[in-house]
């Protein structure tokens, strides 16, 4: 059965048309989040190793307080910020590195 015209066109498609669409579109994200995890377990250690060391920084500053460590970061995040605007994506890559080692938040990883 159709549904009524209108100016959507999804409007026009069969309950079993999208049925179907829907079913296509889960078996491809199955396929690709299958296919993401067979290249993640080949991963050797030093890459993984990598990525943790991207995202999950060592801590710095460990005497200083919590609150010192976060207006820390987000001095060294504006700073970031005035370097990517201005062109300098290596400054800005290490000052949000130092920023997260200060308060690990995913806005600066």
């Amino acid at each position: 059965r159709r549904f009524c015209k209108s100016a959507n066109p999804m409007a026009s498609l069969s309950f079993s048309s999208l049925v179907s669409s829907a079913t296509n579109l889960s078996r491809s994200v199955s396929a690709l989040a299958a296919s993401t995890d067979a290249h993640l377990r080949q991963l050797d250690d030093e890459q993984t190793d990598a990525v943790d060391r991207i995202v999950q920084p060592p801590q710095r500053a460990t005497f200083n307080s919590a609150a010192q460590r976060a207006e820390m970061h987000n001095r060294l995040t504006k700073q970031a910020l005035a370097a990517n605007a201005a062109g300098d994506i290596a400054e800005a890559a290490s000052l949000f590195a130092q920023a997260s080692g200060l308060d690990p938040r995913p806005t600066t990883i």
